[in-house]
Order: C-alpha cells, then sequence, then structure tokens
C-alpha cells in the first residue's frame, strides 16, 4: 500500500497559511499586540495589514480545499461559483476598506484624515460573509 503524501503536505501547508493570515489579520486590528500602536483608530496601514490578513486566509482556505477534493474529477460547476465568491467577497473588502481613499466613502479629501467607520466595518464584515458562502459551495460535498 503506497501513501501519498503531496496532497496532505499541501493541506498542511494551507492550514499554515490560514493561520498567519489569521495573526496578520490579528496584528492588522490590534497592532499595539506587537507595539506598533502609533495612531489612534484605524489608519491606512491597518486597513491594508488586516485585509491582507483577510486575503491569506481566503487563499489558504481555497488551497486547502483544492487539496483534499477528488482531483482526478474534472472541476465542477459550484466549485467555480464558490471560488467566484470567494474572490468577489475579497474584493467588497477591498473596496470598502478602502472606500474613503478611493473617494467613495464619507470621509474623504478636505473632511479630515481617512476614517474606518460603521458603514465600512459594515462592508468588510458583508465581504466575509461573501467569503464564507463562497467556501460553503466550493466545499459541499
Amino acid at each position: 500500500m503506497s501513501l501519498d503524501f503531496t496532497s496532505s503536505r499541501l493541506a498542511r501547508a494551507s492550514v499554515g497559511i490560514i493561520v498567519a493570515g489569521f495573526f496578520v489579520f490579528l496584528i492588522g486590528l490590534f497592532p499595539g499586540l506587537i507595539q506598533l500602536d502609533v495612531t489612534s483608530g484605524l489608519g491606512i496601514l491597518q486597513i491594508a495589514t488586516f485585509n491582507a490578513g483577510i486575503t491569506l486566509m481566503t487563499i489558504g482556505a481555497y488551497i486547502y480545499m483544492y487539496a483534499t477534493r477528488h482531483r482526478a474529477l474534472p472541476p465542477r460547476l459550484r466549485e467555480d461559483v464558490g471560488l467566484r465568491l470567494m474572490a468577489t467577497g475579497v474584493v467588497i473588502c477591498y473596496v470598502t476598506g478602502f472606500a474613503d481613499i478611493l473617494g467613495i466613502g464619507t470621509h474623504f479629501g478636505a473632511n479630515g484624515p481617512p476614517l474606518f467607520g460603521l458603514l465600512q466595518a459594515g462592508g468588510v464584515s458583508f465581504g466575509v460573509c461573501v467569503i464564507v458562502v463562497g467556501i460553503g459551495v466550493y466545499s459541499r460535498r
């Protein structure tokens, strides 16, 4: 009996990516954990950091699901839909997180520095929900 360790190594590496992404996400939200809290509120770098963490966690989840599915079968439509939902959720997180910088938020230009407000937090939360739905659609057996 021969064991194939390539898929299990890929799955283990993807779990490592998910954990690393979670730590990047936490550092983005709470930079005081590593003594980098220099401003009050969430700044542009913090928003970029927690968005990068969300992206790493999403990529890690996709790699894990890809590694654990039966790859000899052709990809199914629901897997494509799930992957596109995950990517759409990441885009929603980035656009709503950087809304003020992109000029579509409520605190841009002469109104002062960019502010991560309640609407942006709701948009990022909605993006994460879309990612979770995409993961559920992709991984459904």
